[in-house]
């Protein structure tokens, strides 16, 4: 669904090569290289020393659970050449389902300050995406009576209350447009009417479609039965090409000026054709290729490779093996000049599946999964909330928020980054049996951000040896174990009904010896470590 938004882009452009041997790196490396001694570093707070002796834990909080004994020692530079990635405006949104808005605007304050947890202090606004498979239902059809049964209505209270949110969030939307069981006429009348209702501005793009490389007549006969509706026999790349085309022309009368987004596929690795068929086909309006990704299925079978599992979750082949795998269409998009975002991502599609997406597992996943998708040049990432399931990062009830493990995943990685940031992987130098993921990020603002994530089942000493600014901070994720639906910490704080921080700040500080600075991540946690004590 697209809003038109002349005065700003929707995306940024996509990231230029600025260095040879990496596509999306900038060649930039540390303003000064410094030679670090082996010597022993001077701890102004241990690790595990949360409070001083005696003083109870503010009522409320969750107390941290003290570092394990003798972890295994690893050592994190930043190599001198190393590439430092722009991190692009926006980076990180939140997608939900038409269906679920009614969720969100019923408890505004809530949501507003919801978006704002996932929101980097001082970028530009966040990125909310409304569709998914209730965009294939969503009509909109104002004075001509009851819709079927099994739509979702778009009415004008609709627009009025997501325009509430949108002004109390100040947030953009996605928005996705109907191509299964609506018209171009009818997604015009829909766009000309949500560009006059919301906030101007407010509308970052239209989504053409969702996952149409996974229509099947089959199901849909059955979902519309009764219906006087045309349904294809099939859908192909070419059949895609043609609607969006459709779509776009109507879009151009109605709301000139619009940006347009797809197409939108579920498999971007198995069904990359489609995006070069859609680039290689007239394709007027279109400002960005979008797709969605999930590492696991919660319709496979024990056994098969896509069956979601904890151990799985935390593997290389969650994070960077997903990056990797979509790197084709992200280069195809930017060979055409366009960004690439990803409109829905996830640990498991369908929902997720309990004891697996729902646990604490998520909040180790997702921030190393942003950063790998970063790396393989995906220009923004929006996280699917679909209300009651096992994958939501958090639900909104009559009580307020409900926070899952992954929202807290979700608030670390904003919190590591900085608007017009840089970010690069650094080099671990362990053992085999540690599983030590880390991303440094360089703020324009100066000083280093290095976010640790621990997926392993032992704690690991980490020496960073990385140039001396000063004093640091650490924050802390954390949770009784890696299994865990709740209890989970950050800073030594966690999450209120309203989505305001409960309990005391258990930040650390260290200062740096001779050998750079020394922090000790207990197992299946993350510490992020900032040079700069500015608190966000």
């Amino acid at each position: 669904m697209v809003t038109r938004n002349v005065a700003a882009p929707l995306l940024p452009r996509p990231r230029r090569d600025r260095s040879p041997g990496h596509p999306h790196a900038a060649a930039v490396v540390l303003a000064a290289a410094v030679v670090l001694a082996v010597a022993s570093l001077a701890i102004v707070l241990a690790p595990g020393a949360r409070a001083p002796a005696g003083r109870p834990a503010p009522e409320g909080a969750v107390t941290p659970h003290p570092l394990p004994a003798a972890p295994v020692r690893a050592e994190l530079t930043i190599p001198a050449g190393a590439h430092w990635i722009r991190v692009p405006p926006s980076f990180l949104g939140l997608s939900t389902e038409y269906v679920a808005l009614p969720d969100w605007t019923r408890r505004v304050p809530v949501a507003a300050r919801v978006l704002s947890l996932v929101h980097v202090a001082g970028d530009e606004p966040v990125v909310l995406r409304i569709g998914g498979d209730s965009a294939s239902k969503a009509v909109w059809q104002p004075n001509q009576g009851t819709v079927p049964a099994w739509a979702v209505e778009l009415t004008p209270a609709w627009l009025t209350d997501t325009s509430a949110l949108v002004r109390a969030s100040r947030a953009r939307l996605i928005l996705d447009l109907n191509v299964v069981t609506a018209s171009p006429v009818l997604g015009a009348q829909w766009a000309r009417a949500a560009e006059a209702a919301l906030p101007a501005g407010s509308i970052a793009g239209f989504e053409i479609g969702n996952e149409p490389d996974l229509y099947s007549r089959r199901y849909w006969t059955a979902i519309v039965s009764g219906s006087p509706l045309y349904l294809p026999p099939s859908v192909t790349a070419a059949d895609y090409a043609r609607d969006f085309r459709a779509y776009a022309q109507a879009l151009a009368a109605a709301t000139p000026g619009v940006p347009l987004l797809g197409p939108a596929v579920a498999n971007p690795v198995r069904h990359v054709q489609w995006i070069a068929t859609l680039l290689a086909s007239p394709h007027p309006g279109l400002q960005a290729v979008s797709v969605h990704r999930y590492p696991y299925s919660a319709r496979a079978r024990a056994g098969s490779a896509s069956y979601p599992m904890i151990a799985r979750l935390l593997s290389e082949a969650a994070t960077a093996g997903i990056a990797g795998s979509i790197e084709p269409a992200v280069r195809l998009a930017h060979r055409a000049g366009l960004p690439f975002r990803l409109t829905e991502l996830n640990s498991v599609t369908c929902g997720g599946r309990p004891g697996v997406s729902d646990t604490f597992a998520t909040a180790l996943w997702a921030p190393d999964a942003l950063f790998e998708l970063l790396r393989a040049g995906v220009d923004a990432v929006d996280i699917h909330v679909r209300p009651g399931m096992d994958n939501a990062a958090f639900s909104l009830t009559g009580q307020g928020l409900s926070a899952r493990p992954l929202l807290y995943g979700l608030i670390l990685f904003a919190r590591t980054l900085a608007p017009d940031s840089e970010v690069a992987p650094v080099q671990v130098h362990a053992g085999r049996s540690v599983q030590l993921k880390a991303w440094a990020v360089r703020p324009r603002s100066g000083g280093l951000r290095v976010l640790l994530i621990n997926k392993g089942r032992q704690a690991v000493r980490v020496v960073l040896r990385l140039p001396r600014l000063g004093p640091a901070s650490v924050e802390r994720l954390s949770a009784p174990s890696v299994s865990s639906r709740s209890g989970t910490t950050l800073d030594g704080q966690h999450l209120s009904v309203a989505g305001r921080w409960l309990g005391r700040a258990w930040t650390e500080r260290i200062t740096p010896g001779a050998a750079g600075y020394a922090v000790t991540v207990a197992r299946y946690s993350a510490a992020l470590l900032e040079t700069s004590t500015a608190r966000r």
